[in-house]
């Protein structure tokens, strides 16, 4: 983390965050400008991971820069080696690791493997991870999900029918991501564990805020047994936004104990998380 290769990227991002070919697209930018190139220096080693195994994805969501993503990496695949040394490096006292990034971290052969690893080297961290949920369709994935130790899981759904939900999830099975859930939650529930905490998060467009499919999902929602439904507000300019449920949206006080930001003060088990300020 002190080391001349951190302090160059440091620089570089400094300078001109621009020139930096892993900052072009990072879906994790912020307008604030850059620090100063040695505000990290000599700074214990960080206590947050955000971390990408896997670049790719099996689906084509029109608000995710798949080209900028992929193009910016020389390879889609985190190898084991590699993770292994960056646990190692932040061991033993990470305190929260967010295991997806760009891509599908489900896509990876050893994403669950990798899971354990950190749990293994650090017990008191806090694991997240978001899916979109295609890759757990057998009791043996699902079975991996729950030996990982993980935290929590977070599907990314937006919609409560096939129809709704493909109009952005491009390529999706709306019924593939539904039985996963259900398989873990199940699988979970038959095993007496409390982990994961499963999250159900609906990005709300105008093609899926009507009362009757918001109310679809809730019933969803409760049939699979998920622990939360969090309603996200579009952050994609070029997409449609819900008409009714946007910032600043009168309307939001109709949902205000559903939605996404709400989500660290319905959460009464485990650390006081902020997701906002991690995503």
């Amino acid at each position: 983390w002190n080391g001349k290769a951190y302090q160059a990227l440091r620089q570089s991002i400094a300078t001109d965050i621009d020139a930096v070919p892993i900052c072009v697209g990072c879906p994790n930018r912020i307008d604030e400008p850059a620090p100063p190139a040695d505000y990290m220096t000599g700074v214990a080693k960080p206590e947050v991971l955000f971390i990408e195994s896997y670049a790719g994805c099996n689906l084509a969501c029109p608000g995710c820069n798949r080209e900028a993503i992929e193009g910016s990496r020389e390879s889609l695949t985190m190898g084991m080696d590699t993770y292994k040394r960056v646990i190692d490096s932040l061991s033993p006292t990470l305190k929260y690791m967010e295991f997806h990034l760009g891509g599908e971290n489900y896509m990876h052969k050893e994403a669950h493997e990798m899971v354990r690893y950190c749990r293994d080297k650090n017990p008191g961290c806090f694991i997240l991870s978001s899916t979109n949920g295609h890759f757990f369709h057998t009791d043996e994935r699902c079975q991996k999900v729950l030996d990982s130790d993980i935290d929590a899981l977070i599907f990314s759904v937006d919609g409560a029918t096939q129809a709704s939900y493909e109009k952005y999830r491009v390529n999706g099975r709306f019924d593939r991501v539904v039985d996963a859930m259900k398989r873990i939650v199940q699988l979970r529930n038959e095993q007496g564990r409390k982990k994961p905490m499963m999250i159900w998060r609906y990005i709300l467009f105008e093609w899926n805020d009507s009362p009757e499919e918001m109310d679809l999902a809730r019933r969803l929602a409760k049939e699979i047994g998920v622990d939360h439904l969090a309603w996200h507000l579009n952050g994609v300019e070029t997409m449609n936004s819900s008409k009714r449920y946007h910032v600043g949206s009168p309307h939001l006080i109709e949902i205000k104990d559903e939605i996404w930001d709400t989500l660290p003060q319905r959460i009464s088990e485990g650390p006081d998380l902020d997701f906002r300020r991690y995503r």
